[in-house]
């Protein structure tokens, strides 16, 4: 698939005016990045909007101290208003971005995206939505932080990776989902000891094995 047919699925393209999808094109770059490849911080130059064609990429803060925390993920097909930030003053998360797996982009200028906004309802509607989204995420996962179980939330971690791939063998390093739950990986080597314990998952180099998947559920419900 080349740019201009990937430009296309954009969620806003068909409501764009011939002369604004001509630009749109002229202002839209591709980009790829691999697995682990940092794409983008609060200290570089506005990035734009992101449209990821394939992979998926991890949006996170990281404190002065140096710890993430993991706000969310881009997957394939989805966008990042976070990332254009820089244009739309209402947000002013630092936020940076790296890719989880190997990534293929388009991103759109950020002063050409701050221009669609101001002239064309539907962007600036499909900015909006998407901005509250996104924002509502960071706030469910400050709450998680803030007043979640540390065993409700790795419970939720292993069943939301087994409701994606539907298998019961999950390959993530401890480091790993310590950066998913935003904690220490110590932390997360104590409390998946206590779940072998329960009989309710096994261990094995680089992978939790789900034994007991209605434990894991009851302690999220």
């Amino acid at each position: 698939m080349n740019q201009n047919d990937i430009i296309k699925k954009l969620p806003y393209f068909p409501f764009l005016s011939d002369s604004e999808k001509t630009i749109l094109v002229r202002s839209t770059t591709y980009r790829t990045y691999q697995k682990d490849e940092y794409i983008h911080g609060f200290s570089d130059a506005c990035l734009g909007m992101v449209y990821v064609c394939k992979g998926s990429i991890r949006v996170y803060m990281t404190s002065e101290e140096g710890r993430e925390v993991t706000l969310f993920h881009i997957a394939e097909g989805d966008s990042c208003i976070l990332s254009a930030s820089c244009v739309i003053g209402e947000i002013s998360l630092e936020v940076q971005l790296t890719a989880e797996e190997d990534t293929e982009l388009i991103a759109v200028h950020a002063g050409y995206f701050q221009r669609l906004m101001e002239q064309n309802i539907h962007v600036r509607c499909f900015a909006a939505e998407l901005s509250a989204k996104r924002l509502s995420t960071v706030v469910w996962v400050m709450q998680q932080i803030l007043f979640a179980r540390f065993d409700e939330r790795m419970a939720r971690l292993l069943m939301s990776v087994y409701e994606k791939t539907g298998e019961r063998e999950i390959r993530m390093t401890q480091e790993s989902m310590a950066r998913e739950v935003n904690s220490a990986r110590e932390v997360v080597a104590r409390m998946l000891k206590t779940f072998v314990s329960e009989g309710w998952i096994e261990l094995k180099r680089g992978t939790v094995v789900l034994k007991d998947i209605e434990a894991l559920q009851n302690l999220i419900k």
